[in-house]
């Protein structure tokens, strides 16, 4: 934000347009400015390009006095920023990214609106750390628990269906997120599942892993996306590069996924529609907020010396144009050089 010391100084502006005018006044008609040069009224017009001249001359002198006006105003820019004294919470989301998340009864898809709504929660974040893993048949880490929202969005846009295999590894999600997670010096720590389907690949129950995550303290919420019955199913198989489409069945298990929240101590909340999958991110928004101290810090950048560099350069080229016009190559006005 650009501010000034002296503000009153900016009214030495409004001298230029008052100089200009009075010496359209007939009393003033001899008033000494150096924004153009005297002209003798009967004198021949000069050359266009000696016109073109003079007017440039009177710009630059314009200039080189609005940017003295400027820097006598004492501008600055000021920056505001937050400084957060304590650490915030921790947020780890486990993503389902199995085809049958490429299912549209959710708009576009499960996957894509799931992602949407993630990204609304960023926004809303101020300084908690955030973390991202993906599964399918297996589960991998995309993104470690980082205040960095937007290297975060970057590597969740890269996710798309089927890109861990076919299956869906909750149990293997759900460990790796724990993994990382456990160590945590967070005030809070948080683990969002959200998945469309039942537990049918990896080695690791899910069970297990929910327990695992109330041993090391933390929360564990689960998000069943998706609704019942047939879906349309549309999506580039990110390993052969061949379009599948058709329609999946979804039957979920959803008194699974309830025991698994209770498990971590946490809540499961039924997104069978966008309006659902929203609410159910504003209870998690307001659950897992930070309650952080913060102190705030301003800085200047004076600009005073760039318009004063400014205003030199302006000076020195209406002083140049200034001996070129009253040369003796110029034009003879009514007896004068």
């Amino acid at each position: 934000m650009l501010a000034f010391e002296r503000p009153w100084a900016l009214l030495l502006v409004l001298l230029i347009p008052a100089f200009a005018l009075a010496r359209r006044l007939p009393f003033a008609r001899g008033l000494a400015f150096p924004f153009s040069l005297p002209r003798d009224p009967e004198a021949p017009r000069p050359p266009l390009g000696w016109t073109l001249l003079r007017l440039l001359r009177a710009a630059c002198l314009a200039a080189g006095f609005a940017a003295c006006a400027l820097a006598a105003a004492g501008p600055a820019l000021v920056s505001r920023r937050v400084l957060y004294l304590s650490r915030g919470n921790e947020v780890v989301f486990v993503l389902d990214v199995s085809p049958s998340m490429a299912a549209s009864d959710i708009a576009p898809s499960r996957l894509e609106a799931a992602e949407s709504i993630i990204g609304d929660f960023l926004a809303s974040r101020r300084n908690e750390t955030v973390g991202l893993v993906a599964f399918g048949g297996e589960a991998a880490l995309v993104c470690p628990p980082t205040l960095d929202y937007l290297a975060f969005s970057e590597r969740m846009a890269g996710l798309v269906p089927g890109i861990y295999g076919e299956g869906t590894a909750i149990g293997a999600g759900l460990a790796t997120a724990v993994a990382h997670t456990a160590r945590s010096g967070a005030p809070e720590k948080h683990i969002v599942l959200l998945t469309d389907g039942e537990n049918n690949a990896g080695a690791i129950d899910p069970g297990t892993a929910a327990l695992a995550a109330a041993r090391f303290g933390i929360v564990l919420s689960v998000i069943g996306v998706g609704s019942p019955g047939e879906a349309p199913v549309s999506y580039v198989d990110p390993r052969t590069g061949q379009k599948r489409s058709g329609f999946y069945r979804s039957d979920f298990d959803a008194a699974g996924l309830e025991e698994l929240a209770r498990r971590g101590g946490g809540s499961y909340y039924a997104a069978e529609n966008r309006a659902a999958l929203a609410a159910a991110f504003a209870s998690l928004s307001e659950r897992s907020a930070s309650l952080a101290r913060t102190r705030s810090q301003t800085s200047e950048e004076p600009l005073a010396r760039p318009f004063l560099a400014l205003a030199l350069a302006a000076a020195l080229l209406g002083r140049l144009l200034g001996l070129v016009l009253a040369g003796p190559t110029s034009p003879r006005e009514g007896g004068r050089r």
